[in-house]
């Protein structure tokens, strides 16, 4: 089979990237846990930037058999970016709710596109794993709607929990040792790896076996860098003055 090149942002160092971001989802969450900083907005930036680019790439019909794999992201995306909503603020959370949930729904209706617009191009072209190769088919495509389907109901309920769990949150005022973020890393990075693993198995396993190339998007490995200063980098400086409502 020809090799395949897609729309940017999909290459191996983005999707690796893309896989830590999840991994490090509960660190993001016990990061804001009190927290005056900012710590989510790198996260949330990230997560958008991704989300619009799959959905204009989606328009374009750039996605070949990536399309395929909207429902298996959506999976992870459902728990993982809620790791970005907590925080000491109102005056934070209810934004940061409100853009998560935004998100989570962009996802679910580029899902739907990707469905009806991306897929039937591939009938009998693109191939999955599932219990031994397969290769799409009219049948196949309205089990991948059945799947859709699912996923979208468990998306519309984690959209109303990321606005209901910041009015939870605002009730809590005690900020965390700095060192929790830290010491959260590994065993929340163990977690979510657990979770998804077989969801990214799947998903390196339709790039490799439907030859599918992407050049780096470079704009995305920054906006993660970005994600990672504003997580990590605030518990260090925690004495600073905090910025109270």
């Amino acid at each position: 089979m020809p090799t395949v090149e897609v729309v940017a942002g999909f290459s191996l160092l983005n999707r690796w990237l893309l896989y830590t971001s999840v991994m490090l989802a509960p660190a993001q969450f016990v990061s804001g846990l009190g927290s005056y900083w900012p710590t989510s907005i790198g996260f949330l930036a990230y997560n958008y930037y991704t989300q619009i680019a799959w959905y204009h790439a989606i328009e374009r019909l750039e996605l070949h058999a990536l399309s395929l794999l909207t429902p298996n992201f959506n999976i992870i995306y459902l728990v993982s970016y809620l790791g970005g909503i907590s925080s000491g603020t109102m005056y934070l959370e209810a934004p940061l709710g409100v853009g998560t949930a935004g998100v989570l729904l962009l996802n679910t209706v580029s899902a739907w596109k990707s469905w009806a617009l991306c897929m039937p191009q591939g009938y009998r072209v693109y191939e999955f794993f599932f219990f031994g190769w397969r290769r799409l088919t009219p049948g196949w495509h309205r089990f991948f709607g059945v799947w859709q389907a699912s996923d979208s109901s468990l998306t519309l309920a984690a959209a109303i929990l990321a606005v209901v769990i910041p009015l939870i949150l605002n009730n809590n005022d005690d900020r965390l040792p700095w060192w929790f973020t830290h010491a959260a890393l590994i065993p929340g990075a163990v977690v979510m790896l657990v979770y998804s693993f077989q969801l990214i198995l799947w998903t390196e396993l339709i790039v490799q076996r439907n030859n599918i190339v992407s050049p780096t998007d470079w704009i995305a490995v920054w906006l993660f860098v970005a994600q990672i200063g504003a997580c990590f980098l605030p518990p260090l400086i925690h004495s600073f003055p905090p910025l109270r409502e």
